[in-house]
């Protein structure tokens, strides 16, 4: 039985998360992706570090987790992004390698990705590089680790083509694996027709540009006559950039409209989607964006960034949702609450293409056609 482990080489805190996200929330595709390989004789697992003393081992609806203590740093910055290094994570790899390694980093990599995978290619153990974000580094040591991949997986195809304008990437092997959502589980009801309902759905981070959401609410509740409220759910990662937005809210006169959930199990997001008319995604850079896939199959559209990313793929504008600029993204979504058809095509839009692009199966396919060319 050929072993496969999904690596993902940093600690929840790492990423402004708690330690119980990962157990139930974190990673949700790869996850249910990996559960059908285990029903096709694969044996797999799912790693990360943690801040714990030692190491541990958690199964979660039927797939068996592990976590290794951070050994770099020890004290001071042991949280710290792309920093970490696992000494029990490294030797354990190196006395039982799993016969395949998925290395899930940012497309930076990290000082430990280098590490193991130079010790996995010594040992004759391939490694697959997963590419969670958008940017890339070219340093010696970053195309070492890519050139050395087995092959490279991103999450969409303006991931892919923009990987292979550049020299370092142009002849590597690169496969694209979309997230994909339980399409039978965020299904669409009927939405309150008599309110707005917006949502944000993501850690509460200055890179999310959350600001814009709550200058968008303002600028709904002078503009039309409709009650808007405006929900954010996701966990604190910086908390002066929170402190920063509630003051915000305040100087907006909005605190009665906005409301802070904090986090909530992806199992538990489906209400918030279908409650919502819109959901806003206003970050300047997005990789693939699971949120959003989430949110269209609830029959939710979205309201990005034009140029930020994912959401150039899978967001089309006027179509299933809206792709606008910084300075126009309140603008846009009061013109959406202001025409009664666009409001019906872009929800039915939605939830069709993802059924067509990003549902689990779609997930499910390209993991498993990507391991077994690995085993070939």
């Amino acid at each position: 039985m050929k072993t496969v482990l999904l690596l993902h080489p940093f600690s929840a805190k790492a990423i402004g998360l708690c330690e119980k996200d990962l157990f139930f929330s974190h990673s949700k595709p790869h996850e249910k992706a990996l559960l059908k390989l285990q029903d096709v004789g694969y044996k797999v697992s799912i790693a990360y570090f943690t801040g714990s003393i030692f190491p541990f081992a958690k199964k979660v609806n039927g797939i068996k987790k592990l976590f290794w203590p951070i050994t770099k740093p020890l004290f001071k910055k042991r949280h710290v992004w792309r920093k970490q290094h696992s000494i029990f994570h490294y030797w354990n790899s190196f006395f039982t390698s799993p016969d395949l390694t998925i290395i899930n980093m940012s497309g930076h990599g990290s000082p430990y990705c280098f590490k193991l995978a130079k010790m996995l290619v010594k040992k004759q153990k391939p490694y697959i590089a997963m590419i969670g974000g958008i940017h890339i580094s070219y340093d010696l040591r970053a195309k070492s680790y890519y050139e050395n991949a087995h092959h490279i997986i991103v999450h969409t195809e303006v991931q892919k083509r923009q990987l292979l304008q550049n020299e370092v990437f142009k002849n590597l092997n690169i496969r694209v694996m979309p997230l994909g959502i339980d399409t039978s589980i965020f299904i669409p009801i009927k939405k309150a027709s008599n309110s707005i309902e917006l949502l944000f759905v993501g850690r509460i981070s200055r890179l999310k540009q959350i600001e814009l959401c709550l200058e968008t609410l303002a600028f709904l509740i002078e503009s039309q006559s409709r009650k808007v409220t405006l929900t954010i759910v996701g966990p604190v990662s910086d908390e002066l950039y929170f402190s920063e937005l509630k003051a915000l809210a305040i100087q907006l006169q909005i605190t009665e409209q906005v409301n802070f959930v904090g986090s909530v199990e992806q199992g538990k997001l489906v209400p918030y989607y279908q409650k919502a008319n819109l959901l806003l995604l206003p970050s300047a850079h997005e990789s693939f964006g699971m949120v959003m896939v989430e949110a269209m199959s609830c029959g939710t559209p979205v309201v990005a960034l034009k140029g930020s990313g994912g959401p150039d793929e899978i967001v089309e504008n006027g179509i299933n949702g809206i792709l606008t600029s910084k300075d126009k993204y309140a603008e846009k979504v009061l013109d959406y609450f202001q025409t009664k058809q666009l409001d019906f095509n872009l929800s039915k839009n939605a939830r069709h293409l993802v059924e067509q692009k990003w549902s689990l199966a779609q997930t499910e396919t390209a993991l498993q056609s990507s391991i077994n060319e690995v085993f070939r």
